[in-house]
């Protein structure tokens, strides 16, 4: 097949499956059958009940509370999450949902926009998941934060010792102004 016909059928193919999202593919061998029942006809088939799903194990409160806890936090209530947060880490501390209220917690407290955050305690939330959840599924995660923020905060500790330095130059630039030469 030529360059130019292979660009043309992939380009019909993208053109033909790519704008429409109700066109599902089927292969060209399977029959469609629609039944259309006819006035004094036979009846449809009847329908053959699917295998009874496996029932999941209702959540638990503290599951429920960490659920709460972020839909407050999506919504923009980060003050009700970080409580919510705060509630499962203080009054369930056996429970698996645990892990996930500390790891929310540590998101809330690393948030810009949070009115409450504090780089410093969120690397110390993060830490506090690692080590009391360590087998946790947030545990990569937890480390790739803490990580981050180490980063983030020996920075900052560098932008301070700068600005300071900044400052005790511009006094001494100062000073050599006003002494008469």
């Amino acid at each position: 097949m030529s360059r130019a016909r292979l660009v043309i059928a992939l380009a019909l193919v993208a053109g033909l499956g790519g704008g429409c999202t109700s066109w599902t593919w089927r292969p060209a061998w399977v029959p469609v059958v629609s039944w259309e029942p006819r006035p004094g006809g036979p009846t449809p088939p009847v329908a053959v009940s699917a295998p009874a799903q496996p029932t999941r194990a209702p959540r638990t409160e503290p599951a429920q509370l960490v659920d709460r806890a972020g839909e407050l936090a999506h919504d923009g209530k980060p003050l009700a999450a970080r409580d919510l947060y705060e509630r499962v880490v203080r009054e369930y501390p056996g429970d698996p949902a645990r892990a996930s209220a500390l790891y929310g917690l540590g998101q809330l407290q690393c948030d810009p926009a949070s009115p409450f955050r504090d780089y410093r305690v969120s690397y110390t939330t993060f830490g506090r998941l690692i080590v009391e959840h360590p087998r946790s599924a947030y545990d990569a995660d937890a480390r790739l934060w803490r990580a981050t923020l180490s980063e983030l905060l020996t920075r900052e500790e560098e932008m301070a010792r700068l600005r300071s330095q900044l400052q005790r130059l511009k006094r001494i630039e100062v000073e050599t102004e006003r002494v008469p030469r």
